[in-house]
């Protein structure tokens, strides 16, 4: 396993701490944007890190069964099952199932995920088609909470917590996957190849970041020599 393989992992542990062990999840309960900022942190930032880190593990294995539409259903289906009032209102007053919920939701993320991070899945261009496609249905419950006038939560009774967090899970949903997307665009521009997944090696580093594009390269080449040969005058007119 690679340095940033480890690096991931134990960065997306330490947020998965930070999120599901926070000190205002006892407070969680009382205002539905907590509870929803907690929900996107592990969405946008803990699985897609616990993914990339564990991906040199199961990438063989992991690979013949998991579909990407597999895991844009998956995503689609745990976000809009978690804001369903009866799970939500239910999930405040029993731990058990709120544990199991949060469980579900973790493992829809990262079957979302981990067609994005495998390394020998979708090319580049297919992975950015994956995340715009994937990208359009979550606008449906965050737009549907934050313009909202209409409580939706017995558990929840105000209306200005719920229009935020609508607008925390519109907002996040979108940046991740629009952060995923340009993350694609910037790896095109880098044609170079990663280092071997047990490389642990340190690289001579050059003038220019490894990650350079490969056009900044070219600006080091020298220019070709001119033909030799007299030069002639250029003749002004007659």
């Amino acid at each position: 396993m690679a340095r940033r393989h480890r690096a991931a992992l134990a960065a997306g542990s330490l947020l998965s701490l930070a999120a599901l062990l926070s000190p205002l999840t006892p407070f969680a309960d009382g205002r539905l944007s907590l509870r929803m900022l907690e929900e996107m942190v592990v969405l946008a930032a803990v699985i897609p890190l616990l993914a990339y880190g564990v991906s040199p593990l199961l990438s063989g294995r992991a690979a013949s069964w998991m579909h990407p539409v597999a895991g844009i259903v998956a995503l689609n289906l745990v976000l809009f099952g978690s804001q369903l009032p009866a799970v939500v209102d239910h999930a405040t007053s029993d731990l058990v199932f709120r544990e199991a919920v949060q469980a579900v939701f973790m493992l829809g993320a990262f079957l979302f995920w981990w067609p994005v991070v495998r390394p020998d899945g979708l090319s580049a261009i297919a992975k950015i088609g994956y995340l715009m496609v994937a990208g359009v249905p979550p606008t449906i419950p965050g737009i549907t909470l934050a313009l909202s006038h209409h409580l939706f939560y017995h558990a929840y009774r105000s209306i200005e917590d719920q229009q935020i967090a609508g607008l925390l899970l519109f907002g996040t949903a979108k940046f991740a996957l629009v952060a995923g997307t340009f993350v694609m665009l910037w790896r095109i521009l880098t044609p170079q190849p990663e280092p071997p997944d047990r490389d642990d090696r340190q690289m001579p580093a050059g003038d220019n970041p490894p990650s350079a594009p490969a056009w900044l390269w070219r600006l080091e080449e020298e220019l070709p020599e001119e033909a030799a040969g007299p030069r002639r005058p250029v003749p002004i007119g007659h």
